[in-house]
């Protein structure tokens, strides 16, 4: 699918073919955009530039339908085009996507910005997966795996603990391994402006754990694939696999990014009366 910048100019050509790859020969058309949850950006309006008998139709979308709402880095432009042929209308559709210059949104959908995760993945070595990928298929494994990462269980602070607590200071605060006074747990609660309060020690954390779980994502760790599996045998000569059975655990990041993490994440689930 096609990609540009946000509040620009869009232009494009829609070839008039039937989902049959018929060519269309049209009297007329009108076109309808809508957004990727259905609202209409534009009215069913008239091409009054169309030609009858013409191949090709230019649909010309203005800047200001091409804008984004705050904190929301991409959007879909579906058109809709009506092409009247003779006493029949046929509905014909062309998508695109309008962006921003960098999709990743810090605290939003990702962790850091796509300049800051390159530059963590230049101190990460062995990314097979992230090296052969092209920027786009990167962004988007790197926003799955913030979705990844998402769904772990991390230890909430208690930035004033109570006297019988064995982490209660007299004086006041200290630093601590724990992320932040204003998380809770879950770090698809945070708003962006907590997400950037917690410490720059956590974030560099999850900004790693972000770029190797993408590179697992894009196939750059085979070997913990396999072991996921099962494997726990494999010959080259002969080639012999053997697989334990019944099912290994299931984490949701590889247990390489969960070593980022590790200082971090509560593993501990506990049942209580409410």
């Amino acid at each position: 699918m096609n990609v540009f910048a946000a509040g620009t100019d869009v232009t494009l050509v829609v070839p008039l073919i039937d989902p049959s790859g018929n060519t269309l020969v049209v009297d007329a058309i009108s076109y309808g955009i809508f957004d990727q949850t259905g609202e209409e950006v534009l009215a069913l309006t008239a091409h009054e530039e169309y030609g009858p008998g013409s191949e090709t139709v230019d649909i010309v979308v203005p800047a200001s339908l091409n804008t984004l709402e705050p904190g929301t880095p991409q959007a879909l432009r579906q058109i809709e085009l009506y092409c009247t042929i003779g006493e029949n209308v046929i509905t014909l559709h062309a998508n695109y996507v309008v962006s921003l210059p960098d999709p990743l949104v810090v605290g939003l959908n990702s962790f850091g910005t796509y300049a800051a995760l390159q530059f963590s993945a230049m101190s990460i070595p062995n990314l097979r997966g992230w090296e052969v990928a092209s920027a786009t298929e990167r962004m988007a494994a790197l926003i799955d795996a913030r979705l990844s990462i998402c769904r772990l269980s991390f230890t909430p602070f208690n930035s004033r603990p109570s006297q019988d607590s064995l982490f209660f200071v007299p004086e006041g605060t200290r630093e601590t391994r724990y992320p932040g006074a204003e998380y809770v747990g879950d770090l698809s609660d945070m708003t962006p402006e907590q997400f950037v309060k917690l410490p720059a020690r956590f974030i560099q954390a999850l900004l790693r754990a972000q770029v190797v779980e993408a590179d697992a994502i894009l196939g750059g760790n085979g070997i913990e694939a396999k072991r996921q599996e099962g494997l726990v045998q494999d010959d080259v000569g002969e080639s012999r696999q053997v697989y334990r059975g019944g099912r290994p655990l299931q984490l949701p990041v590889c247990r390489r990014a969960l070593s980022y993490l590790s200082l971090y994440v509560n593993f501990s689930k506990r049942i209580g009366r409410a």
